[in-house]
């Protein structure tokens, strides 16, 4: 039965009492359930419930001297025609990690190509997080080099080359870019150019690098003018797209879902109904292939995903893990047009 006093707020001790347990087994089962059973952790949340158990969690913030709150500094493309599903899903991942968790998480959208430095350091300096997530990382990145000073918990996604360790998620870009052109020279195409982002970003020159290894494991030397870099939205690619079948490209590698709707439709704006002879492969984080007519390779890892292993790693760098626990690669899954179909 609740209480028969609802206005005075319960406290752990007035569960530890109700179920003849001590407080900290009742903080721990319900903070994390750890070094306690299962049975009681069950038996302490409901208990809580029953009786109306609120946290208070100004307390905790005052004792603690945390805020609760984590800042995700995504990516956005200015793409306004079709819109940036990457870092939505993205997000989307972040918050199914934090959800149940005391944790708020804020985006800021930053434009793709800013360094929003600035707006970081303001965050920094205001105490407005406990932790922060990055993505879109350049080789030194200056944001990274920052936070690491700083002493603030972090995880990016993507890597640097600094030399000082940091906590990260990624994928493997070399091998996803290796393998969608080495899908494509299977299937036939020679003539492979490769369509991606910044070489500013450590995942651009990771893909190069898994492009060039599968056209040498073929014998094939990259041709410089099958390689376009830029930004990565749909309608600099459509312009791309049509420079590379003017070029005779019969097969694209690029690096994200925007870039292959865009070089698609330049495709056809340069070659007309002959545009099917080109071939795609795309690093994907969607299942949008399943609904086009065109047929791609996929390098698929879900984005969805991807944001809830940021956050998870982020969860645990603020409890207090190393940066050298907190790093994972993960392998992409190739989809074929049979599988996709």
């Amino acid at each position: 039965m609740p209480r028969s006093r609802p206005d005075t707020p319960v406290t752990l001790k007035d569960i530890a009492s109700e179920l003849g347990v001590s407080i900290t087994t009742v903080a721990r089962a319900m903070k994390d359930g750890h070094k306690i059973g299962a049975e009681t952790v069950t038996r302490v949340r409901d208990t809580a419930e029953r009786m109306g158990y609120v946290r208070n969690l100004d307390g905790v913030k005052l004792r603690t001297g945390r805020t609760f709150a984590a800042m995700a500094f995504l990516s956005f493309s200015n793409e306004e025609e079709i819109g940036d599903s990457g870092s939505v899903g993205l997000l989307n991942g972040i918050h199914h990690r934090f959800a149940g968790t005391d944790y708020a998480v804020r985006a800021v959208p930053v434009t793709m190509g800013d360094v929003a430095l600035d707006r970081l350091q303001d965050v920094v300096r205001g105490r407005g997080a406990d932790g922060i997530i990055l993505d879109h990382t350049e080789l030194q990145d200056p944001r990274v080099r920052y936070l690491l000073e700083a002493g603030v918990p972090f995880v990016t996604f993507g890597r640097t080359e600094l030399l000082s360790d940091h906590a990260y998620f990624d994928i493997d870009n070399e091998h996803a870019a290796w393998q969608g052109t080495t899908a494509l020279l299977d299937a036939g195409h020679t003539r492979i150019a490769l369509l991606d982002g910044d070489r500013r970003y450590t995942f651009v020159r990771q893909r190069e690098r898994g492009y060039a290894r599968a056209l040498g494991d073929r014998g094939l030397i990259p041709e410089p003018g099958l390689q376009v870099h830029g930004e990565l939205a749909a309608d600099t690619a459509r312009a791309a797209g049509r420079v590379l079948a003017e070029r005779g490209a019969d097969g694209i590698v690029c690096v994200n879902e925007l870039s292959f709707l865009g070089a698609r439709a330049g495709v056809r704006d340069a070659i007309g109904v002959a545009a099917g002879a080109v071939g795609f492969s795309v690093r994907t984080g969607t299942n949008l292939g399943d609904y086009l007519g065109t047929p791609i390779h996929a390098s698929h890892f879900s984005r969805v995903a991807a944001g809830w292993m940021l956050a998870d790693l982020l969860l645990k760098r603020i409890d207090g893990a190393s940066a050298s626990e907190c790093q994972i690669i993960e392998r992409p899954c190739l989809r074929s047009p049979k599988d996709t179909a």
